[in-house]
């Protein structure tokens, strides 16, 4: 990769964290997210082209070809699943939030309600999954117990619903590098994975893009 696409695997990394993100001030995504907030983000052309490119991206990282089956974890109003139909993909979009997947005519996305923290799907059916800007919300958990427990779920859904050397693709926004290691040892401890994180733009905190790239064993 060029000199902005790196993998570093022991590097500790410094974020400088301006303002405070709402998993941080509102814990819950179902109170955050409220009709008012839905329709702002949904309207936002920014976000939307920002969020297409990072699935680009994430495409890219785990070389999919159609039409390949992608799970949309935290969905939201489906930029992202929209963006992989289009492509061709084979997509469902899970979304804890009704108001986000009734925003958009989003059917020929399959979308379904679900929360990260307690979901179960058809084992060995999934070719790849995605997640864009929304384990951070698992991360923000203060009571650490519950934080482990959540990622834990998280992680051993995700090893029972891909396909054996299926994929998968978190890009996420840590607060520190204590939190990115813990999301990825969470992965790495249920001996079903074997990656790491991909890191772009490394060196500008504002323009890094942070990716946890596993392959199903």
């Amino acid at each position: 990769m060029g000199k902005n696409r790196q993998e570093r695997k022991k590097k500790v990394y410094e974020f400088f964290i301006k303002y405070q993100r709402p998993e941080e001030f509102a814990k819950d995504p179902l109170k955050y997210y409220n009709a008012d907030r839905v329709k702002e983000y949904a309207e936002s052309k920014a976000l939307m082209r920002i969020q297409e490119g990072i699935t680009k991206r994430c495409v890219e990282l785990v070389q999919a070809v159609p039409p390949s089956l992608f799970l949309d974890l935290g969905a939201g109003c489906g930029f992202s699943s929209l963006y992989l139909k289009i492509k061709g993909f084979r997509t469902v979009g899970m979304d804890i939030n009704r108001i986000f997947l009734s925003y958009y005519s989003l059917f020929e996305t399959n979308p379904i309600q679900g929360d990260l923290r307690e979901f179960t799907w058809r084992p060995n059916s999934v070719d790849f999954i995605i997640s864009i800007s929304a384990v951070q919300w698992l991360l923000a958990e203060d009571d650490e117990l519950l934080r482990k427990r959540y990622l834990y779920r998280l992680s051993h859904f995700c090893a029972s619903a891909l396909k054996p050397q299926g994929k998968l693709v978190f890009q996420f926004f840590p607060k520190s590098n204590e939190a990115m290691m813990e999301l990825g040892h969470t992965f790495l401890e249920t001996n079903a994975f074997e990656g790491n994180f991909v890191i772009d733009n490394p060196d500008n905190p504002k323009k890094r893009r942070i990716f946890l790239l596993l392959t199903r064993k």
